[in-house]
């Protein structure tokens, strides 16, 4: 058997495209973070479906490890009804590097506008 050092995204290496195993790969964190909260609370599967604002059937698939079932919105959705903290970090790559400012399309431009 041989072995394939990963490139670090096991979704990657799995061959998805690059944009769906990092999503694939933020949900699955996501995913392992809740899961984590429930066993350091000692929830079971009814507590934390009323704690997260979802159903029993929900918590039972957070549980199940089926991936497929969640968006990155439901599973923020469920961090906040839990009252866990989330912070998004966006790592910079050498493509932007000569980029002196954040990029905005015209429409994140005007919401931007009207809050200020």
């Amino acid at each position: 058997m041989e072995l394939i050092k990963s490139c670090g995204n096991v979704f990657l290496d799995l061959g998805f495209s690059p944009a769906e195993a990092e999503t694939l790969w933020i949900r699955a964190q996501l995913m392992m973070t809740l899961q984590n909260y429930l066993a350091h609370q000692q929830l079971n599967v009814t507590p934390a479906a009323k704690q997260f604002s979802t159903t029993k059937t929900t918590v039972k698939k957070l549980l199940d490890d089926d991936i497929n079932y969640f968006t990155v919105e439901h599973l923020i959705g469920m961090l906040v009804s839990a009252g866990l903290p989330i912070t998004v970090k966006v790592k910079p790559n050498n493509l932007r590097s000569e980029q002196t400012g954040p990029a905005t399309t015209g429409r994140a431009k005007s919401r931007l506008s009207r809050r200020t």
